[in-house]
């Protein structure tokens, strides 16, 4: 049954620039998203692919369907190929909105023209933001939700299908990323078997795994173990990756996946422990699976950032200096509101210190805002660009591996 057309969607079409496009890979059967441009014509989407062959239209004409999103609005839609008259016509409306230069650049070859049409109504869903730009506040989740653990894991399983697509589209994100795998990678073996906490989508998983003999890789989300296989499966990594459904204090349980019940390297990064509200029992667990002389190698946000202090004061936003003084704080993921414990750096390498020697301590970034505000400083980013030079230089160096959106800390098991 077809909805009545998209006009059902809150936000105005005819501003919007473009629409997000959620696909299933032909081959993978893994989501693919891409951010396209549009026109809206009787109640129908219409979109150009940049060439015939684009893996979305591929993708959208097999199904035939897509799911549309527009702001926090989201539907089902079917997706259809319509006839070069047709298609003629839809040019000349790309014309009209988008201009005949970039139309002419672009869409000129395209060769296919698809039509969207909605079979669902449209539902809200939220769209991830940074410190101090949730719409829930602590007490009223408090109210709310009992079990932390898994209104945790219900935000990280809305997140699970567009999580790829927008950390690969944030600049400072992927940075962060890049820099923490190269900390990790440069202490791993080829032989080694690593132990992940909070794998997420499992990005870190496979990267790592070319590295290394096998990674075991554990989230209390069951959406991102669950995409995570879909990935297993589809790479060809059985022997490579396992994925397990585990939270980080149950984490001792991992043992029955590893040779002989213990893994040399563990990690944890981009925060997943933030969302640990029982740290202190955490270190005793990794002990367990951790050989003695073996690292642990994790990042948290930490609760004071000097780069977000200085971004906001710059831009006379003095109430957003200091978004994370309270903890905890409520942050956004997937759209969904939950609580996050920051910490300062020294205070939460005192958890460890019973099990753990700490060697290194590095700023993710120590230098760069933090991932929210990554827009602002791409934008700048010809001019600023002489900081991420500077990162790799400072990073490791009091008092910059303390003050930045993330620290990376290297523990060796006492």
């Amino acid at each position: 049954m077809t909805v009545q057309g998209f006009g059902r969607f809150d936000v105005g079409l005819e501003s919007a620039s473009t629409v997000k496009l959620v696909t299933v890979g032909r081959r993978t059967g893994l989501p693919h998203i891409v951010v396209t441009r549009f026109v809206n014509d009787g109640g129908s989407l219409y979109a150009l692919p940049g060439k015939t062959k684009s893996d979305w239209a591929l993708n959208a004409l097999a199904a035939g369907s897509v799911k549309v999103r527009i702001g926090e609005m989201v539907c089902l839609a079917s997706a259809s190929r319509v006839s070069l008259e047709e298609a003629s016509g839809v040019l000349e409306l790309f014309r009209t909105k988008y201009g005949s230069g970039l139309v002419d650049r672009w869409y000129s070859r395209a060769g296919v023209c698809i039509r969207l049409e909605p079979t669902t109504a449209p539902t809200r869903r939220g769209t991830s933001s940074g410190e101090g730009q949730t719409t829930t506040s602590l007490p009223e989740w408090r109210k709310k939700n009992g079990n932390y653990y898994l209104r945790v894991a219900e935000a990280f399983d809305s997140a699970s299908e567009e999580y790829d697509f927008t950390i690969r589209s944030n600049f400072i994100n992927s940075w962060i990323r890049n820099r923490s795998l190269s900390e990790l990678l440069a202490i791993t073996r080829e032989d080694d078997t690593l132990l992940e906490i909070g794998c997420g989508t499992g990005s870190e998983a496979i990267r790592v795994s070319k590295k290394v003999s096998r990674v075991v890789a554990t989230d209390i989300s069951s959406g991102m173990i669950s995409l995570l296989q879909r990935k297993i499966d589809a790479l060809g990594l059985p022997t490579k990756i396992t994925a397990v459904r585990l939270g980080a204090t149950e984490i001792a349980a991992a043992s029955s996946e590893l040779p002989r019940g213990s893994a040399r390297v563990a990690y944890s990064l981009n925060g997943a422990l933030n969302c640990e509200p029982e740290l202190r029992r955490v270190p005793g667990e990794l002990s367990r699976v951790v050989k003695s002389g073996g690292y642990f190698v994790c990042s948290i946000r930490n609760s004071l950032c000097l780069p977000e202090a200085l971004v906001h004061g710059a831009a006379f936003q003095f109430g957003r200096m200091a978004p994370r003084k309270k903890q905890p704080v409520m942050v956004s993921v997937g759209g969904v509101d939950i609580p996050s414990y920051y910490y300062r750096p020294r205070e939460f390498a005192r958890y460890f210190s019973s099990h753990f020697e700490l060697k290194r301590m590095v700023g993710l970034p120590a230098i760069l805002p933090p991932a929210y505000l990554s827009d602002l400083y791409f934008r700048a980013r010809r001019v600023l660009s002489f900081s991420e030079r500077m990162e790799s230089a400072l990073a490791g160096s009091f008092p910059f591996n303390r003050f930045g959106d993330q620290t990376l800390f290297i523990f060796r098991r006492k």
